[in-house]
């Protein structure tokens, strides 16, 4: 009978090599088996995660994640963040900011100021490269303004509340 040798697969192997000049003998300890790092795992749409570090002073960690082609990224990052964070309870009440951006696209921002009903927008126009039709660049970004606010569902908020006060449409 034969016996078939069965050839052990070459594996790579992350670890610290040590040699002791005195003894002339070389030494390998693998760490690949080492115990994870974070506990507590959780994460939410959008790429945002929050988790515990082990080791001798433990830590709370968050990351967020947002793309570059998101049409109002700091309110992706205030919605991961809400996600993540809402089993913490502050010590004291957080007043939360009076305005929102709530378009920011193309040289154009707009915000919201929900308390005192009033939304600001300001565009920029790089006159060196439209010296001649500033105009229609202004009529571009105004536009802009008007196209990108109906889908924003804080600006329908506002001005719902404000057609509820004044008694709807007049």
């Amino acid at each position: 009978m034969e016996q078939t040798v069965k050839k052990q697969k070459k594996v790579r192997v992350r670890g610290t090599g040590t040699f002791d000049p005195e003894t002339q003998k070389f030494g390998f300890e693998p760490f690949n088996e080492a115990p994870s790092t974070q506990t507590n795992v959780k994460t939410c749409a959008g790429g945002g995660k929050r988790w515990t570090t082990t080791g001798s002073d433990p830590s709370k960690m968050l990351s967020l994640k947002v793309k570059e082609s998101s049409a109002d990224q700091y309110s992706d990052l205030v919605r991961q963040f809400n996600l993540l964070t809402k089993d913490l309870k502050p010590k004291k009440p957080i007043v939360p900011p009076s305005e929102q951006r709530v378009v920011s696209e193309q040289d154009l921002e707009c915000w919201l100021n929900e308390e005192k009903n009033e939304m600001t927008f300001t565009g920029t126009i790089n006159l060196t490269r439209h010296p001649r039709d500033w105009q229609a660049e202004t009529l571009r970004l105004v536009q802009l303004v008007v196209r990108r606010l109906p889908a924003c569902e804080r600006f329908n908020k506002v001005i719902n509340n404000i057609k509820n006060k004044n008694g709807g449409n007049k």
